[in-house]
């Protein structure tokens, strides 16, 4: 019984929070964010998108794939023509939805992203913390899709956790279904859906720049090409 309502508690917990209880990051863009007040996800994420959002030309159409709450889909349309963000929560696309209803080249979609039919639309494609998600052969679709989806000469940028293993707090957790990617899996990835491999990033949660090299790794960020 006590276990029944704590599942039940810690669903309704995570029902009535944007971030999910721990699924996704929730960064309100309108209340001029200060990194110094982030936690170590917020950070981690934040630096990512602003790595991301230095690479965008103002003419480009970009999308934000597993955009979470929105946050960076609405900092790359300070830069871009146009960006899409694609969530499959329902809740989160209708909130964030109406949270930048005033930014006129951000829109959001809910879709699973196995689902998405975008063919030479995008100049590029983000999808942070999103691969892990999948199953490994799931992986593959989404990424084929991604090729379909990017124009020639596209952008994919991308990031996963690096080597996490299977412990039983991460199975537990129930977000993550492929574990232990690294540059070699990776690499098999991108070639087998088209992609040519540009260079790698990484990051960790104690100074979350990103760097060429890291002696601890916590994310491999990708960058790859439709060339």
């Amino acid at each position: 019984m006590l276990e029944k309502l704590h599942n039940f508690l810690l669903f309704f917990y995570r029902s009535q929070k944007l971030d999910g209880g721990g699924e996704r990051v929730d960064i309100n863009c309108l209340k001029k964010p200060d990194f110094n007040t982030f936690d170590i996800y917020q950070k981690t994420h934040w630096q990512r998108y602003l790595f991301c959002q230095k690479l965008i030309n103002p003419l480009e159409i970009c999308g934000d794939f597993a955009c979470g709450t929105g946050y960076g889909s609405a900092m790359m349309a300070q830069k871009a023509k146009s960006v899409i963000g694609v969530d499959v929560n329902l809740k989160v696309i209708n909130a964030i939805g109406k949270r930048y209803k005033k930014q006129k080249n951000l829109f959001f979609i809910q879709k699973n992203l196995l689902d998405l039919d975008y063919q030479d639309y995008f100049d590029k494609i983000i999808s942070f913390e999103t691969l892990e998600h999948f199953e490994e052969q799931e992986i593959l679709k989404l990424l084929r899709l991604f090729h379909l989806s990017l124009k020639e000469n596209g952008m994919l940028i991308f990031s996963t956790p690096y080597r996490q293993e299977p412990s039983p707090v991460a199975l537990k957790m129930g977000f993550h279904k492929t574990f232990e990617i690294d540059e070699t899996k990776i690499n098999k990835w991108l070639q087998q859906t088209g992609f040519q491999l540009l260079y790698f990033k990484y990051q960790n949660y104690q100074s979350f720049d990103l760097f060429d090299e890291l002696n601890h790794k916590d994310f491999i960020i990708g960058l790859a090409s439709t060339i």
